[in-house]
């Protein structure tokens, strides 16, 4: 049977199940409201800090088996894969699942050992540093003085996940949640809203964290080390935008009974398999190319005229925040406060329709975090994720 689960079984030691019932979904009478009102930044930090140490505590010794990409079951279900979790035992479906999951892992290996495409455009071969990706793959080395390995699991994985998915085993008692890489789609970035970001919009996040999330600043990492990281958090994006292009291709492309891949020729005649997967390759070269070409979409944003605080410029401002053309007060409110709406959830959280009851349970069993509704920032308090500067 074909499971997801954000805490592997081999690793459910008692701390661990204590975490998972720390973020667990509110749904009792006595546990109603818990989670309605937002962690400070700050202290979502020191939380998943003493997290990590029972975790790590936990897990030593262990002998846990490696790691594999957990398929995004979730999104096959939104595709329509499924039309519930009970469809997931289905060996035709589970035969398509593994037809997916091994076209990505034949094009971008596992997390211990990352693998890049043979693309035919040159520049697209060398967007992404395999030696770089190896760094930040793979296990925590102990002696952290000499690691070769391991960067995304030491400061990403507790949040963010193996994968990228952003259910990471701490996600749950952080909101927002943290981010899923896999969709390729980034908030703090100078480019166009479909555009991926450059590489220096996400170094800054790195160097900078996200004020008023748990997102803390790595500025103490060598610039090489954020750098690994940044690399890895696109492989991770490229390889999920893969992973989900599949998926739809599976869902709405194929007849009943016919194959992603046949596999069985890999071993049985490689020249026609070859052939048969050139397609994959082409396939993957387009997320590729979008993060490879992000720098020449950067949008310019001049330098504000030296009269925008004027009279005449606020005043401007105002008729502009009510107008139709920006939509500002629909959710922020008439007065700013952030009360203009209080029942509409985020595009984040749409994907997982969280207007039907019975939907939202099997994507919160096949590994989704509880969706939330959206709370539009008070202006007014000054305060904004992107930093210090305004």
């Amino acid at each position: 049977m074909i499971t997801s689960r954000r805490i592997p079984a081999n690793r459910a030691s008692e701390p661990i199940r204590l975490i998972q019932y720390a973020a667990r979904p509110v749904d009792s009478r006595s546990d109603r409201g818990a989670f309605q009102r937002p962690v400070p930044w700050r202290l979502q930090y020191f939380i998943v800090m003493g997290g990590l140490m029972i975790l790590v505590g936990s897990a030593a010794g262990c002998g846990t088996p490696k790691p594999q990409f957990e398929p995004n079951l979730a999104f096959m279900r939104y595709q329509k894969l499924a039309e519930s979790r009970a469809d997931f035992d289905d060996p035709e479906l589970r035969e398509q699942i593994d037809d997916i999951e091994h076209a990505v892992q034949w094009l971008f290996g596992t997390p211990d050992a990352p693998k890049l495409p043979e693309f035919d455009a040159t520049e697209l071969n060398h967007f992404l540093d395999l030696d770089r990706l190896k760094r930040s793959a793979g296990p925590v080395g102990g002696d952290l003085a000499e690691q070769t390995g391991g960067l995304y699991r030491q400061h990403c994985a507790r949040c963010h996940g193996i994968n990228g998915s952003g259910t990471g085993l701490m996600a749950g008692l952080l909101k927002p949640y943290p981010r899923d890489f896999r969709r390729g789609v980034f908030k703090f970035k100078r480019t166009s809203s479909q555009v991926p970001p450059t590489r220096q919009d996400m170094m800054r996040t790195i160097e900078r964290g996200i004020p008023g999330t748990a997102m803390p600043s790595f500025a103490e990492l060598s610039e090489e080390d954020r750098l690994a990281l940044v690399q890895y958090v696109q492989y991770l994006s490229i390889r999920g935008e893969l992973e989900r292009f599949l998926i739809v291709e599976v869902a709405m492309e194929l007849d009943e009974g016919e194959r992603l891949v046949s596999w069985a020729t890999r071993e049985q005649n490689p020249d026609r398999f070859e052939e048969e997967v050139g397609w994959l390759r082409e396939v993957a070269s387009e997320p590729m190319r979008r993060w490879a070409e992000a720098a020449s979409h950067v949008t310019h944003v001049p330098e504000p005229p030296e009269d925008w605080r004027s009279e005449t410029s606020v005043s401007r401002g105002k008729a502009l925040f009510f107008t139709t053309l920006t939509n500002c007060a629909a959710c922020h409110g008439d007065t700013a406060l952030g009360d203009g709406q209080t029942d509409d959830y985020g595009d984040w959280a749409k994907e997982f329709e969280p207007g039907k009851p019975a939907a939202l349970r099997d994507y919160l069993a096949l590994g989704a975090l509880p969706p939330y509704k959206s709370q539009p920032r008070n202006l007014r308090l000054g305060v904004y994720r992107g930093g210090e500067d305004r």
